[in-house]
């Protein structure tokens, strides 16, 4: 009897250390930090805290970074000078003039695509500055034309580089009532070579949707074939052109394009080839002026 009691003497404290020290060895929630909780309290904890909750910024695509579709429309104001070679000198003049532009390209997913580009312009009282007896009114006024296959030759983070080539037309149309057989006319169709370099100086991306502001440029040329008429007289000659753009750009978030850019562009028709016994003095056209263009991008 006496031996059993001693048994349970030495065994019960030995099984009390044995619990203290098990229940020290396991974590548990009220213990420490690390220990796992259930997922329904994780979920709930997540909830309330609201990492899970916050909306995170949105990995946006390609096309978004460099979209594939742009329609603008522009307003230039600025200076129209007409220089014309009579053959023992050359008269120039120059006037306020103001052009019109529309603009749009869409850009297929080969990196192809099409742009088109038209525009309008008129230049009052051209011929104020000859000094013309009687004050006679004059005026020019333009029209061009462009269609365009187009490709995106350079595309990364921060540049592009569209390149453009295709057919087009210019047209003047130069009055002055003195004139006895009219208004004369000219009209060139040719082909023409567009650049246009695009730099993203900044971008920023909020829930997909990208803004940007960019410095640009652009340098074309073409050339072709030219009939000058007026009311009586055709003849045949040939020309080129000459135009140029840089500026900066705006895209908001939603899509809407503003840009802000100075715009130049030279016209030049040689001296036609007399087929009729009637010639045509060479001309060169130029205008220079600052552009507002608003629309789209996306």
């Amino acid at each position: 009897m006496q031996k059993t009691l001693s048994i349970r003497s030495v065994s019960f404290p030995l099984l009390a250390l044995l619990g203290a020290l098990t229940s020290c060895a396991t974590p548990t929630k009220m213990r420490s930090g690390w220990a796992t909780e259930p997922a329904s309290f994780e979920a709930s904890t997540a909830a309330s805290s609201g990492a899970v909750s916050r909306p995170q910024d949105m990995m946006p695509d390609l096309s978004q970074i460099h979209p594939k579709t742009m329609i603008t429309l522009g307003a230039a104001f600025g200076d129209q000078t007409l220089e014309v070679n009579n053959g023992t000198g050359i008269l120039a003049r120059s006037t306020s003039a103001q052009r019109f532009r529309l603009r749009a390209e869409h850009y297929f997913e080969s990196g192809l695509g099409l742009f088109f580009e038209g525009y309008t312009g008129t230049a009052d009282d051209i011929d104020d500055d000859l000094m013309i007896v009687g004050n006679p009114s004059s005026s020019l006024d333009s029209s061009g034309f462009f269609l365009a296959a187009a490709y995106r030759a350079t595309v990364d983070d921060d540049f592009r580089l569209p390149v453009r080539f295709g057919p087009f037309i210019q047209t003047t149309d130069q009055d002055n009532s003195l004139f006895a057989d009219g208004a004369i006319e000219r009209q060139t169709i040719g082909i023409r070579l567009s650049a246009e370099p695009e730099v993203i100086l900044m971008q920023s991306n909020r829930n997909g949707k990208i803004s940007e502001f960019t410095a640009f440029g652009e340098v074309r040329a073409g050339a072709g074939p030219t009939d000058v008429k007026d009311n009586v007289d055709s003849e045949e000659g040939y020309s080129f052109t000459i135009d140029y753009e840089f500026g900066l750009r705006y895209k908001f978030g939603f899509g809407l394009l503003t840009s802000l850019s100075w715009v130049g562009s030279k016209y030049h028709v040689g001296a036609t080839e007399s087929y009729n016994n009637t010639v045509f003095f060479g001309l060169d056209d130029d205008f220079r002026g600052l552009m507002l263009t608003a629309g789209f991008r996306f």
